[in-house]
């Protein structure tokens, strides 16, 4: 979206620089609604944090076009969960929780998400935060 903020603007301006016909506020209305879901609409978003020692958050986001994908958030987080193993140089991890559901966004458009805590295994006799693991 804010990639393409700078070349909507003239739209929502009425910029005559550009010798574009006058759009109605419907029409601009409905022009932000498709780039607002087409941008990343058909692609999962991971997101991820360091809540604590060996602790990670993983958030997995369906996109917003997608309406199938049923079973896909699980391998996504694994892999996100491998990624993050291999990153630390830990042996393994372990997930703690792990939750899955639907949330509304402003315009009540549902989306799958998926979210859950791993720990890091780090390999004995690794220092961590003052730990020995």
């Amino acid at each position: 979206m804010k990639r393409l903020l700078p070349w909507l603007l003239p739209l929502v301006a009425g910029c005559s620089t550009l010798d574009l016909p006058k759009l109605s506020n419907k029409e601009v209305l409905a022009a932000a609604v498709v780039v607002y879901y087409t941008h990343d609409g058909f692609r999962w978003e991971v997101e991820d944090r360091r809540i604590g020692p060996n602790l990670y958050r993983i958030t997995v986001r369906q996109g917003k076009l997608t309406r199938s994908g049923q079973g896909e958030a699980e391998p996504i987080f694994r892999r996100r969960a491998e990624e993050i193993v291999a990153t630390q140089g830990c042996a393994g991890y372990t997930i703690l929780e792990y939750t899955q559901g639907l949330a509304h966004d402003a315009l009540g458009v549902a989306q799958r998400v998926s979210e859950g805590v791993i720990r890091c295994h780090r390999p004995a006799g690794t220092i961590t935060g003052g730990e020995t693991s």
